[in-house]
């Protein structure tokens, strides 16, 4: 006996997010309420991996979520009809102003499978620093290029420690050849 997920809550404002329920039966029988966040109507977001040659890009956040403002990589959700590199590219210049080149998916992943079962794609771009910047939007509180032994530190101190930029690192660091 499983019933299909109803709007038990939607934000009227700013970002779309919906508090979804449904009253769900295990494969043994056993019934019990479940519920899930739904961001952007579900439409898939993206991680940037932003390098200008070996350097990536990391932003500075305000996160009222965690009472913090966080390194991190940027990233954004997806709009209708978006392509996970679109809106990559599009987060990057809104947010920066930079044009990113080259860009491919490493891969995706779910945010948390049990209750934000949100899609997000890991998107690896190359960047000029130095090019002209178009209008950004604001949103992010400052930014700084890392070099890969940086990052590492960033990671080891706990500086760079959430879950988007650690998956994205992730998948990044898989595809390197191995010695």
């Amino acid at each position: 006996m499983s019933e299909a997920f109803q709007t038990l809550y939607e934000s009227p404002e700013g970002q779309r997010l919906r508090l979804e329920g449904a009253q769900l039966a295990t494969p043994d029988g056993r019934v019990y309420r479940h519920h899930r966040l739904v961001l952007s109507d579900g439409w898939p977001g993206a991680v940037v991996l932003a390098f200008d040659g070996a350097d990536l890009l990391l932003v500075r956040s305000h996160r009222p979520a965690a009472g913090e403002v966080m390194w991190e990589l940027l990233r954004g959700a997806g709009e209708p009809g978006e392509s996970p590199v679109q809106t990559a590219l599009r987060e990057l210049a809104e947010e920066t102003g930079l044009r990113g080149e080259g860009a491919v998916v490493l891969g995706s992943y779910l945010i948390d499978s049990s209750v934000f079962p949100q899609p997000v794609s890991v998107v690896e771009c190359t960047v000029d620093r130095s090019a002209p910047r178009g209008r950004v939007d604001g949103e992010i509180l400052g930014e700084r290029w890392a070099t890969p032994d940086e990052l590492r530190q960033l990671v080891v101190d706990g500086v760079l420690r959430d879950a988007h930029s650690l998956t994205a690192l992730s998948f990044h660091g898989m595809k390197e050849p191995r010695g």
